[in-house]
């Protein structure tokens, strides 16, 4: 009979651990920089190491405080994480209209990833297509597309918190987006 209750316990007190699975240590590390093993891979992939097993398709949220919003040089983009420099956009090359992306749509970009010195380490010659916030591309681009509208295009530095680490640093990105669904 002991043992039963002892296997019992042991099976709740597992359902238990699984459940919290997710919560305060991953959301803390959800902008962590990749595994070294994965930067090795190809860092000037926009989702290289991005890819999170416990995603899921969340349905889609769009934020209405950014709906009007005319982006200038200078505004920044809070990270959302404590220690973790905001997003800033350098300069401004179109302003788009209509609604804003939000998070749970499929949204292509046209982008060029640069080190911060302005060499290019991916021409992005091919528009990429990713889920906003289901972590298939780095959390930078998950915070700042998710405030985009479809022909807002700018040059904007992402922290290397929320992109591939300190391997790459801190990354300054041209990007457009060009349509989500």
């Amino acid at each position: 009979m002991n043992t039963i209750k002892t296997l019992l316990g042991l099976a709740v007190l597992t359902a238990g651990l699984a459940g919290c699975q997710g919560s305060s240590d991953e959301a803390t590390n959800a902008g962590a920089a990749p595994s070294s093993a994965t930067e090795a891979s190809d860092a000037s992939t926009p989702g290289a190491g991005s890819t999170d097993a416990n995603s899921t398709d969340a349905a889609p949220t769009k934020d209405d405080s950014a709906a009007q919003k005319q982006w200038a040089a200078g505004d920044t983009i809070p990270s959302g994480r404590a220690g973790v420099p905001d997003i800033e956009i350098l300069e401004v090359h179109g302003n788009g209209s209509g609604e804003v992306c939000g998070t749970g749509r499929r949204a292509t970009l046209a982008y060029k990833a640069m080190l911060i010195n302005g060499q290019v380490l991916d021409p992005g010659t091919v528009p990429f297509t990713f889920q906003v916030g289901a972590r298939e591309a780095i959390q930078g681009w998950d915070i700042i597309v998710a405030k985009m509208r479809v022909g807002d295009s700018f040059t904007l530095t992402i922290p290397q918190q929320l992109a591939y680490g300190p391997s790459r640093g801190d990354l300054k990105f041209d990007m457009e987006l060009l349509s989500f669904e």
